[in-house]
């Protein structure tokens, strides 16, 4: 693989991290970073677990923007919001079961009830 394949591998995430991170701020979404790893999207969040619903419309942009980005041929991952007191996870796993739902015409709040019920909160 020549020196070039091997600069362009290592540049795409960090371009696609740069462009998720646009996105999420343009929806508003207080993104501090993105990274992008095999099956998880990690997104650093300015916030806490103590904002309720503030927080529920932001973790909704982040998988708004996440779906956006797989119905435009990303690979399906999960989701790793962190904040200041905790991580919200959402298994690639769950992902997967996710977009077959919204594939079966669920409704929109069967899926988001769905989601909040298999979110993982790991406190630090």
């Amino acid at each position: 693989m020549g020196s070039r394949m091997v600069l362009l591998l290592f540049l795409l995430p960090l371009a696609t991290s740069a462009d998720m991170l646009e996105d999420l701020r343009e929806l508003g979404v207080p993104a501090l970073d993105v990274q992008l790893s095999d099956s998880m999207l990690v997104v650093g969040l300015s916030g806490s677990l103590a904002e309720g619903d503030s927080l529920l419309k932001y973790y909704g942009g982040v998988f708004f923007t996440v779906l956006d980005s797989i119905s435009a041929g990303w690979e399906i991952t999960g989701i790793t919001v962190r904040l200041e007191e905790a991580d919200l996870v959402f298994r690639r796993c769950d992902m997967l079961l996710m977009v077959d739902g919204i594939a079966s015409d669920v409704s929109d709040a069967e899926i988001a009830d769905w989601v909040l019920n298999h979110t993982r909160v790991f406190r630090r």
